[in-house]
């Protein structure tokens, strides 16, 4: 099924914003970063192709409904400090998955919390889910954080779900009901 493509969500300090093919560069350079990608689930990008390819990719779900991957940006800047997507998104179950990926320069400046809320109110709003999950490396402590202050609450363990630097890695799953959500 064939999505509009949405406007732009404009926070305080943010501008969560569609990938473009001139952010190849930026996101190359975010999922390239070995200490930003440790907790991921694939290895860390080395060519500008993978970030290309990324980009069609995102741009493809989002025109087909079944992902929403937005770069995250300083509205005050332009620059692209990171992304934030929901992807496997379910319309007739009405939920979805979410992730979030900040450049290591801007982590402890409530960006990634200022980010996700504003998702989250596009995907309770505006695409009408009611149900949003997240797979999160059980060792990604600031992750996990982040999902609580949020509202998220820690449903189950799944082990060995992910491979990361080919290493099987527990995960933990959270959920965050739309009547649960601040």
């Amino acid at each position: 099924m064939q999505r509009r493509i949405p406007p732009p969500i404009q926070t305080e300090r943010l501008l969560l914003r569609l990938l473009g093919s001139g952010d190849a560069a930026a996101l190359l350079a975010l999922y390239g970063d070995g200490d930003v990608m440790r907790h991921w689930n694939h290895r860390p990008w080395t060519t500008l192709a993978q970030a290309q390819a990324a980009v069609t990719e995102a741009r493809r779900d989002v025109r087909n409904g079944s992902a929403l991957h937005l770069a995250i940006v300083l509205r005050a800047s332009g620059e692209l400090i990171g992304s934030c997507a929901l992807y496997d998104i379910h319309p007739a179950t009405r939920r979805a998955l979410v992730g979030y990926l900040l450049a290591r320069r801007h982590w402890g400046h409530g960006y990634a919390a200022e980010a996700l809320r504003a998702l989250l109110a596009q995907a309770f709003l505006e695409l009408e889910l009611d149900w949003i999950e997240a797979e999160v490396d059980r060792d990604n402590d600031a992750s996990i954080r982040l999902l609580e202050r949020l509202g998220f609450l820690h449903r189950s363990e799944r082990r060995a779900q992910w491979m990361v630097m080919d290493q099987p890695q527990e995960v933990a799953l959270y959920a965050l009901a739309r009547s649960n959500c601040p």
